[in-house]
């Protein structure tokens, strides 16, 4: 995979004021597959990315297709950013500019200047793991009796998709978090949870989750979720009188809440 990705970049090494390239997504995993793509981001001078029209910005390259009815499936591209929007990534509160820089591979950095700042991409500092944790299992639990009270009051299924839906991503994130990572991109989250180890009973129930709210089902669910909390030596979520006011009545919560909530 490295080796076809140092390939693809020649054409960049020369380029003026190219700072360093590297690679992200499913080509740097081991589930990658036959529809994955090269995802390769050349980090370029501010003033240099200013200058580049906006087709030489993004360039994408589409694998040889065997007949014209067949889908277009892209090869790899090539994304240019400016240093100041990449070193500012280190800020941000989205999951997709910090759950790629765990795996990225480094293919071009002469100065050294693109290591360190993707070592602080990746990096999950435990406060935030530990409030976020906090906070995705309250949106986890509210969710999903929201959810119940919607399928028994024979709500509208829009809704009981999206409770439903939003109860499982908390869930998701929080499964993620427990295991030290940051949370995976939704079309890799089933391959990544089960890299890191997450028992398939626990992702079979959170599934069916998604087509229905059964009471057994969801009760099983919650009992596995606290179980495998229990067994990372998680204590947070036996403290409930405690981190209820927290999240609704403190400072604090409130804006770890308006931080890492899911909008």
């Amino acid at each position: 995979m490295v080796e076809r990705a140092r390939e693809l970049i020649k054409p960049y090494l020369d380029m003026n004021g190219v700072i360093g390239i590297y690679v992200v997504g499913s080509a740097t995993r081991p589930h990658r597959d036959e529809y994955s793509d090269y995802d390769i981001e050349v980090i370029v001078e501010d003033d240099v990315y200013e200058r580049l029209p906006d087709d030489e910005r993004q360039v994408f390259f589409f694998k040889e297709r065997e007949s014209e009815d067949a889908p277009r499936i892209v090869d790899y591209e090539f994304y240019l950013i400016p240093w100041s929007d990449f070193s500012g990534l280190t800020e941000s509160t989205h999951d997709l500019f910090h759950y790629p820089y765990q795996h990225a591979a480094i293919l071009y950095d002469p100065q050294g200047r693109l290591a360190p700042v993707i070592e602080r991409l990746a990096e999950l500092p435990d406060d935030v793991r530990r409030e976020r944790m906090t906070i995705h299992y309250l949106e986890f639990l509210y969710r999903l009796g929201r959810a119940r009270k919607t399928g028994f009051r024979g709500g509208p299924a829009l809704n009981l998709t999206l409770l439903s839906a939003d109860a499982v991503r908390s869930l998701v994130k929080l499964l993620f978090l427990v295991k030290g990572s940051w949370p995976a991109t939704a079309h890799w989250s089933d391959q990544e949870l089960r890299l890191l180890g997450i028992p398939d009973r626990l992702l079979e129930l959170a599934s069916t989750l998604g087509v229905g709210v059964d009471p057994e089902t969801t009760k099983e669910l919650v009992d596995a979720v606290r179980a495998f909390l229990d067994e990372h030596g998680e204590t947070f979520h036996h403290e409930m009188d405690a981190i209820q006011p927290w999240l609704f009545f403190s400072k604090e919560g409130k804006r770890a809440f308006e931080r890492w909530g899911i909008r």
